[in-house]
């Protein structure tokens, strides 16, 4: 990964009959500028290398229409130039940042990747935690709302091919019934509770996301309501209000 590659794709047709011209790309293998199935491909490709493969678009894919969609290419690499890295120095340290030299620039990196990993460990802590809430108090969930969650983790599947959908439909939907039953147990706690967000809560937050984006709170605000966003943050911070509640009555427990 890391190398820049420039290569061709010749769409094929029936027999493996090129249908049109080899279109030229050029991209750095492992950015993610390419679907997977063709990085696959150009990974096993030795330069100046050529096959054909069947490829299917992922169902994320931008172009709505062929999402799902399989596909025979010639994929033929024509170049692969290794990454040179950069020597790791203190000038490297000061020529990407505000830095003196690279133990700084070593200490901010760790610090971050120590903010990430606390923030994505805190996230799974919370999810098992509902779990751990809808496990102890069982409850059977309508199916119009699974359907409906599973339908929105999908997207618009209207162009995929209708084989993977189905297949893809029934792989999500254990965890589409957890994801509805953590929603539920937070509205009814929130309910039981009357824990809510309150306009100074859902301020706050504004002030902190105008700050990231380095606009003011009356920008930030105009735009969390032009994208229909500001309600979602209500309900956000509910559910962090919801999870630190249910988090306390487990450290209570815990320490009886």
């Amino acid at each position: 990964e890391g190398d820049l590659v420039t290569f061709q794709i010749t769409p094929l047709g029936e027999g493996d009959i090129p249908e049109g011209e080899p279109q030229g790309y050029q991209m750095v293998v492992g950015e993610g500028d390419a679907i997977p199935d063709v990085e696959a491909a150009i990974l096993r490709l030795a330069t100046g290398a050529a096959d054909d493969f069947t490829v299917r678009f992922p169902l994320d894919f931008d172009d709505e229409a062929r999402r799902g969609e399989e596909q025979r290419l010639r994929i033929s690499v024509l170049d692969r130039r290794v990454k040179e890295l950069p020597q790791l120095n203190d000038e490297f340290a000061r020529s990407v940042g505000d830095f003196d030299s690279l133990d700084s620039l070593r200490a901010r990196v760790r610090s971050d990747l120590e903010e990430e990993a606390s923030a994505g460990a805190e996230g799974t802590v919370n999810k098992q935690l509902l779990n751990l809430v809808v496990e102890a108090n069982p409850f059977d969930v309508p199916r119009s709302m699974v359907d409906r969650y599973v339908e929105s983790l999908l997207g618009d599947t209207s162009k995929a091919d209708p084989d993977s959908v189905a297949r893809t439909r029934e792989q999500i939907r254990p965890e589409a019934e957890r994801g509805v039953k953590r929603i539920l147990v937070i509205d009814h706690v929130a309910e039981l509770r009357e824990i809510h967000a309150t306009e100074e809560d859902v301020d706050q937050r504004v002030a902190e996301l105008a700050e990231l984006g380095g606009t003011t709170p009356a920008q930030a605000r105009a735009q969390l309501q032009k994208a229909g966003r500001l309600e979602g943050l209500g309900r956000e911070i509910t559910e962090r209000k919801v999870i630190e509640f249910l988090r306390e009555q487990s450290e209570i427990s815990d320490e009886m």
